[in-house]
C-alpha cells in the first residue's frame, strides 16, 4: 500500500500541472468555418481556379498562444521538466506521460502556425513506406456501393442517445455543423459530437455505435473508475493508436464495416503521407483519383487540419486509425484478448506494464464479444 500511495503523489502532483497546461487537440484544430470554406473551394473549382482554403480556429489556453507565453506558463513547464520518475514497472508510464505532455502542448501552440506539421510529426509520428504501400494496395480494391435506406443525422443521433440512455451512460449526443470528421468524442465534456446534415445506412449508424460509444465511451468510463488516473489520460499517443484500431476492429468484428469504410482508412493513410509534401489543393486532386469531389475534400481537410492550407504539411494523426488496426489484429492472431484493452486508455505495448498495477478494477462495460465474427478479422486486407 505505501508503495501505491507514492505512486499516487507522484502522479497527482503531475497531473497538477498537466491540468493547467494541456489543452484537447481535437477541439481546438477543427475548424470553425469549414462549410463557408469548402463552398468556396468548390466554386472556384468549377471555375478551374486552384483555391487554398484559409481556416480558423478557436482561441487556446490563455496561458500560451503561439505568439505569447506568459511567466505562469515558463514556470510551469520548468516544473513539468523537472520532475522525474522511476524507470521500472508502472511508474515509468509517468515519464512517458510528462514527455508527450511537453509535445502535445508544443503542437496545441502551433495550431494554424507554419511550425504545426513538424511539431505533428513530432507528437504523432508520420506513416512509414510500408504502412503507405499497404494503404495503396487497399485503395486499389474497388468498394462495393452502399444502396440501403439512409437515415438522417438527427435520426442517428436519437438512436445513439437512446443506447446511452439505456446503458445508464449520462453522456450526450449533439449534432454540429462545422465539423471536419463525422463524429467526435470529448470526453471532457461528456459528449459525442455528430456531423449534422449527413445521411447514414442502418449500418452506418451502428458503426457509430460500435466506434464511438462501445469503443470510445466504454474505454474512457472504465478508466474512470480506476485510481490511477493514468489510465484515464492515456501515458502517450501509443493509447490513441491502440483506440482507433480497436474501434477499426471492432467495426469489422460487429459487421459494421465494410470495404468502402477499410478504403477510407487507407485512404486517410494516403492524404496524410501526400499532405506532408503538398498544398491543400495539390492533396484534394490527388485523393479525387480514389475517392469522389466530396469524400477527397474530407480526407484533404481532415489531413490540412491545423496546417497552412497552401504550403506542404500535414496533421498526421489519421494514419493511426490504419496502423491501429493491424496492430490489434496481429495482437489477437498473437492470443490477446481485447477485453484487456478495456481497463483503460492503455495501449498493447503498456499491457506488461500494466499488470503490475494492483488493485485494477474490471472494466464496466465492455461490447458483447460473444457475438462477435472473429473470423471476419482474418479476412481484412492487410
Amino acid at each position: 500500500m505505501k508503495k501505491i500511495r507514492e505512486f499516487l503523489r507522484k502522479e497527482k502532483e503531475l497531473f497538477e500541472i498537466i491540468d493547467r497546461l494541456e489543452t484537447d487537440i481535437l477541439k481546438f484544430v477543427e475548424p470553425q468555418n469549414t462549410l463557408v470554406q469548402q463552398a468556396k473551394f468548390f466554386k472556384a473549382l468549377k471555375k478551374g481556379i486552384a483555391y487554398e482554403p484559409i481556416f480558423s480556429y478557436l482561441p487556446r489556453n490563455q496561458l500560451f498562444t503561439y505568439f505569447n507565453l506568459t511567466p505562469e506558463y515558463a514556470s510551469m513547464m520548468k516544473r513539468l521538466q523537472e520532475i522525474k520518475f522511476n524507470e521500472t514497472g508502472f511508474e515509468k508510464l509517468l515519464n512517458k506521460k510528462r514527455d508527450e505532455t511537453i509535445k502535445k502542448i508544443e503542437l496545441v501552440r502551433a495550431i494554424g502556425s507554419d511550425a504545426f506539421p513538424e511539431k505533428s510529426i513530432a507528437y504523432y509520428g508520420k506513416p512509414k513506406a510500408k504502412l503507405v504501400r499497404k494503404a495503396f494496395e487497399v485503395l486499389e480494391q474497388k468498394p462495393e456501393k452502399d444502396n440501403k435506406k439512409r437515415f438522417s443525422s438527427e435520426r442517428a443521433a436519437s438512436y445513439l442517445q437512446n443506447m446511452l440512455n439505456r446503458k445508464r451512460i449520462d453522456w450526450n449526443i449533439v449534432l454540429e455543423e462545422n465539423m471536419s470528421a463525422n463524429a467526435i468524442v470529448l470526453p471532457a465534456e461528456k459528449t459525442v459530437k455528430i456531423k449534422a446534415n449527413q445521411t447514414y445506412s442502418m449500418r452506418g449508424v451502428r458503426r457509430l455505435l460500435v466506434h464511438e460509444i462501445e469503443t470510445h465511451v466504454y474505454r474512457h468510463i472504465n478508466a474512470s473508475i480506476q485510481p490511477y488516473r493514468l489510465l484515464l489520460e492515456g501515458a502517450s499517443v501509443d493509447w490513441l493508436e491502440t483506440e482507433e484500431g480497436l474501434a477499426v476492429i471492432n467495426e469489422v468484428l460487429f459487421k459494421n464495416s465494410s470495404d468502402a469504410l477499410i478504403r477510407e482508412y487507407a485512404g486517410r493513410v494516403v492524404a496524410i503521407h501526400f499532405a506532408t509534401k503538398h498544398s491543400f489543393y495539390e492533396t484534394f486532386k490527388h485523393m479525387n483519383e480514389y475517392f469522389p469531389a466530396e469524400k477527397a475534400y474530407q480526407l484533404t481537410q481532415r489531413a490540412k487540419r491545423g496546417c497552412s492550407a497552401g504550403k506542404p504539411g500535414a496533421f498526421t494523426k489519421d494514419y493511426l486509425y490504419f496502423k491501429g488496426a493491424i496492430l490489434v489484429k496481429e495482437f489477437l492472431e498473437g492470443g490477446g484478448s481485447l477485453k484487456e484493452l478495456y481497463y483503460g486508455k492503455l495501449a498493447i505495448n503498456e499491457l506488461e506494464a500494466i499488470k503490475e498495477v494492483p488493485v485494477l478494477k474490471r472494466p464496466k462495460y465492455l461490447p458483447d464479444y460473444k457475438k462477435a465474427d472473429f473470423k471476419a478479422v482474418e479476412e481484412l486486407p492487410f
